[in-house]
């Protein structure tokens, strides 16, 4: 019972953002200058409250809590500019980062397979809110011609000059999966991690290149669920109602972001920088995990 009232009320409150969403949208779309720009603030408070009230459910329902550990959280602007990385275990994955830094930082966006535009309510709120939509082509049609990979290159470095100089946050979760059973099992031998899957630095380091002259920090955040496999039905649920965010905010500065843009997606010092981010993580969710 529980469940069905959870998803009434998800799905009431993703509704309720369509009488003020789509004529927003519409009024986005036939303006230009500080008409436009008005637009997209009222449509970004929108989405904010629409993340908000998400929480809001969770914690009336099951009293749901995230234990936020980190001194630099405090630090964080409303206005900034950010590249936030995570550890991907569960759908819920989002729902937590979205809830921990909302109205912290910029509303953040992540990058979308461009087909998802598509999704009734949900792919029209992206448009609306400009989340970065991207072609990127399949492995047997990068077999077939490989040079497709340039392209899929070009799309998100045009993807990123919509941000350059404004306030953003854009979510990239290096791992690229989902860490489930079946894929530590599949990954086993290539994996030196025990409790991550390995990273991939490439994307990151083209995102990182292409925002370079606006970037202010990076913001690693590692989730620590007190389960094993965690999965969005069990947040849902109430079977997981604490779980700790550790969060470390990193100068932009002291990042090793790769200045030309040929040589972004296979940066040495870029995936040296993202590999020592990752045994960090692995030990402290080790950690975790031992203190239980």
């Amino acid at each position: 019972m529980g469940l069905i009232i959870a998803y009434i009320l998800f799905l009431l409150n993703l509704l309720s953002i369509i009488p003020t969403m789509y004529p927003l949208y519409i009024w986005k779309l036939v303006t230009t200058g500080s008409a436009r720009r008005l637009g997209d603030r009222l449509l970004l408070k929108v989405g904010e409250i629409w993340i908000e009230n998400n929480y809001r459910i969770s914690r009336m329902l099951y009293g749901v809590q995230f234990e936020v550990i980190g001194d630099s959280y405090k630090d964080l602007k409303h206005d900034g500019r950010y590249m936030i990385i995570c550890n991907h275990q569960s759908w819920s994955d989002i729902y937590i980062i979205q809830s921990v830094l909302n109205r912290k930082i910029p509303l953040i966006r992540f990058f979308i397979k461009d087909s998802l535009k598509y999704v009734p309510i949900l792919g029209h709120a992206w448009l609306a809110l400009d989340f970065p939509f991207v072609k990127r082509s399949t492995k047997e049609q990068l077999k077939k011609n490989p040079e497709l990979a340039s392209k899929d290159l070009e799309n998100v470095k045009k993807v990123c000059e919509k941000f350059a100089g404004m306030p953003f946050s854009i979510l990239n979760f290096l791992e690229g999966h989902r860490r489930t059973p079946e894929r530590v099992q599949k990954l086993q031998k290539k994996n030196p991690y025990e409790n991550l899957l390995r990273p991939h630095s490439g994307g990151i380091s083209v995102v990182s290149t292409a925002l370079k002259n606006s970037l202010d920090a990076f913001i690693d955040l590692t989730i620590v669920y007190p389960t094993e496999n965690p999965s969005f039905l069990e947040l849902m649920q109430g079977k997981i109602r604490k779980l700790k965010v550790f969060v470390d905010v990193i100068p932009a500065s002291a990042v090793p972001v790769e200045e030309n843009e040929q040589f972004a997606p296979m940066s040495k010092k870029m995936k040296r920088w993202v590999d020592e981010r990752w045994a960090l993580k692995d030990a402290l969710i080790g950690k975790e995990k031992h203190s239980k």
